[in-house]
């Protein structure tokens, strides 16, 4: 019989296993645990996530965002430790070393300034190993908070107010991506944006879309609500827009209406499933996701929703629900660990058998969340190995597209050499 995964195996450490348990779980800092002038917690990460950037070692550039200011962390069983002498930290439970973990420093590019003056810290941030934009003005459910805003939601909370700005122009989010892949090496950005009543979603993100590609040849997702006109999708598509992903959260409909009061009244669940379905078949974007949040439902919900999505050709992306300060469910507890495993194993099995491109993106790895291909770890060890061909194909592709970036890159640059 086939047991499920667990912390350590035969005395290894399963660092899917990990990073699922640290977003349910929280991190303790302990009391001589040093920084050392490395990136500290962030109250906010997209709305949906805080605390402290680090890579788990030996884990393939595994990277997590682990909760240390949330309430729940301070109950946690792991425990941040360092730095030793060799200068490194490391992660305890139960009095001894179970991983150790790179904390980045802050990027020098964050204090650097654009040509218009502005910190670039305040258009984009790192989230993983990509950069994370919010372009342009605040999300609409935020005019009414206690009416619209998504009850797990904090944007409106650091949007505008020091954070991250919000009068950000194309050039400004170009120098900050030149700057970031300068430094960091990214090969991704991604904006995201939130409900706009005028609906002027194409003319908001069709600019900055464009300077991307033009002047950087990053690949580019974009993450919105629902379009008004559907035949935008083949607009957004023609600017430049490798990855499309949209946000429906919940599979349940009358949860989805509780939870997210603003989108329901602004578009509706249904108008997200049309979405998705369009964009992953007709408009035929390189990827794109359906993003879903785990632990605001029940399980079995979610497992729906990842069948439906693999089923149209989308990606799931699926965030454990994380109870953030500033928000209408700041004082639920998180999801347990356990009933999650079964969510994110099913996720992976699925996503393999409808042979999507999971981990293609070239040195991407992303915090805030478990990709699809981190969750082979949350498999029982016995069938974590399958899949290999496809897993080889997969790596082919990586590469083939890593050799694609470069090459934008390179032309990108002879494009501002040039004028």
């Amino acid at each position: 019989m086939a047991h499920g995964p667990a912390l350590i195996e035969r005395g290894r450490l399963n660092p899917g296993y990990l990073k699922l348990d640290l977003f349910c779980r929280g991190l303790r800092l302990a009391p001589d645990c040093d920084l050392g002038g490395r990136q500290g917690a962030k109250r906010v990460r997209a709305g949906l996530g805080s605390g402290i950037e680090m890579r788990i070692e030996g884990a393939g550039g595994m990277t997590v965002n682990a909760p240390v200011l949330e309430p729940f962390a301070e109950g946690s069983p792991y425990e941040l430790r360092g730095p030793d002498a060799r200068g490194r930290h490391a992660i305890h439970a139960d009095g001894r070393a179970i991983a150790t973990v790179t904390l980045p420093h802050e990027p020098r590019f964050h204090a650097q300034t654009t040509s218009s003056g502005k910190p670039m810290g305040s258009v984009g941030t790192l989230q993983g190993t990509y950069l994370g934009v919010y372009y342009g003005q605040l999300c609409a459910n935020w005019k009414r908070p206690d009416e619209d805003a998504c009850r797990f939601c904090a944007v409106g909370t650091h949007v505008g107010h020091g954070d991250e700005r919000t009068d950000k122009s194309p050039e400004d989010v170009v120098e900050t991506a030149l700057a970031a892949a300068e430094e960091c090496g990214i090969t991704f950005v991604h904006l995201n944006g939130g409900f706009d009543d005028r609906g002027a979603y194409i003319d908001r993100f069709g600019p900055v879309v464009e300077a991307l590609r033009r002047e950087t040849g990053l690949l580019v997702g974009v993450q919105i609500p629902p379009l008004e006109d559907f035949h935008d999708y083949h607009r957004l598509r023609a600017m430049g827009v490798n990855n499309l992903s949209l946000c429906f959260e919940l599979w349940d409909g009358e949860r989805f209406r509780e939870v997210c009061p603003g989108k329901s009244r602004r578009a509706g669940l249904q108008r997200y499933l049309d979405a998705i379905r369009l964009c992953a078949g007709e408009v035929g974007f390189e990827t794109t996701n359906g993003e879903l949040i785990a632990g605001l439902e029940e399980p079995t919900r979610s497992i729906e929703a990842i069948d439906w999505l693999t089923e149209q050709g989308a990606v799931p992306t699926v965030c454990v629900f994380r109870p953030l300060a500033g928000t209408a469910y700041e004082g639920r507890p998180p999801p347990e660990t356990e009933s999650l495993v079964p969510v994110f194993a099913h996720l992976y099995r699925r996503c393999m058998e409808a042979g999507l491109p999971i981990g293609v993106a070239p040195g991407l790895h992303v915090s805030i969340v478990l990709t699809p291909d981190e969750c082979r770890w949350l498999l029982p060890p016995g069938e974590r190995a399958g899949w290999r061909l496809r897993r080889l194909k997969h790596a082919t592709m990586r590469r083939a597209l890593a050799g694609l970036v470069a090459r934008r890159r390179r032309a990108a640059a002879r494009r501002r050499r040039t004028g």
